[in-house]
């Protein structure tokens, strides 16, 4: 069985302030999370047109090279594994220095050719995003990407995501098509819907084992990416969720050896009594063995075959269990 891999998601809500992408950076270690995702953009005119609405903003939210190098060296000091998702071509330019474990492609650029044939380029493995993409696209990248694909994430920002509207059942049938990769899910319901952290159980349980979390440091606060980033407590508790569920739900191994309890349970059975008072050195028959409940199972027998034609040691009363001391 194929354990869980959860990392947070920090996009542009950090909203150019390097502190607080540290901040966000500690409380995803601290929260239990395998790694950290960066959207990486160097260059806003690389990837944003002047003519967006967002365009001020998303300039002042870009890092330098040199930032995104301090930002990576504190994540690994960290032992957090970087999934990076690059934005412009320049952004790889950190491959030369750090260690990445994986590349995600965002949807926007499903079609840049460019940045795909340089992320082709890098030997690390490539998660892709499959929310708003067909069997034939996927299919596609498969074909481009070959043995680099990893992982194929369900979901899709839609500020915020409706879960009746993601169609977790994808998880499943992605499994079924696609048995070589990874299935994963990125959620992105409202921090304060009960399905924020619900729908990580269910995608669990479809067979999803990568997992994708928006982190804030405050709930509800009005930053970018804010409807569906969770605290880290939120973080924590999703992670204790699907560990509970590998371990207890899914696990297939020992699944029929019995806990205490579960034996317990069995010993509670129905046992040999006799059906009336029968004294020492008769032979018991079928006909004067019952079964029945008894407050003291223990050392007892339970199917009648098994002392049928014994001879009897010592008297016994009428629904008094039989023991091996009565024979």
């Amino acid at each position: 069985m194929n354990k869980f891999y959860l990392y947070t998601e920090t996009a542009f809500h950090h909203q150019g302030d390097f502190g607080y992408l540290k901040k966000l950076i500690l409380e995803s270690k601290e929260a239990g999370a395998k790694g950290i995702k960066f959207q990486v953009l160097t260059n806003v005119n690389d990837f944003v047109s002047t003519c967006h609405k967002a365009y001020k903003d998303l300039s002042s939210y870009c890092f330098s090279i040199e930032e995104w190098d301090q930002i990576f060296s504190y994540t690994k000091s960290l032992e957090l594994d970087i999934i990076m998702m690059p934005l412009n071509i320049q952004a790889l330019e950190l491959l030369k220095k750090h260690s990445v474990r994986y590349i995600d492609i965002h949807s926007v650029s499903f079609n840049d050719s460019k940045l795909l044939k340089a992320i082709k380029k890098s030997n690390v493995e490539i998660i892709l995003g499959v929310g708003g993409r067909t069997l034939d696209e996927i299919i596609t990248q498969k074909t481009y990407f070959g043995k680099r694909l990893k992982i194929l994430m369900v979901g899709f920002q839609s500020f915020p995501s409706k879960l009746e509207k993601i169609k977790l059942a994808k998880i499943e049938q992605l499994k079924s098509v696609f048995p070589e990769f990874e299935i994963g899910y990125a959620d992105h319901s409202a921090f304060n819907d009960k399905y924020a952290i619900l729908s990580n159980d269910y995608a669990r349980l479809l067979g999803a084992t990568f997992f994708e979390k928006h982190l804030t440091i405050n709930e509800g606060e009005d930053r970018v990416d804010a409807a569906s980033a969770v605290s880290p407590s939120k973080i924590a508790e999703i992670i204790e969720r699907l560990k509970f569920i590998e371990e207890y739900i899914i696990n297939k191994e020992n699944s029929f050896i019995m806990e205490e309890e579960e034996i317990a349970y069995r010993n509670r059975q129905l046992v040999c009594v006799a059906m009336r008072d029968l004294k020492s050195g008769e032979i018991l028959n079928n006909h004067e063995i019952a079964l029945k409940m008894t407050h003291d199972p223990e050392h007892s027998f339970r199917v009648p075959s098994e002392i049928s034609g014994k001879v009897l040691k010592r008297d016994i009363k009428m629904d008094q269990q039989f023991t091996a001391n009565h024979f």
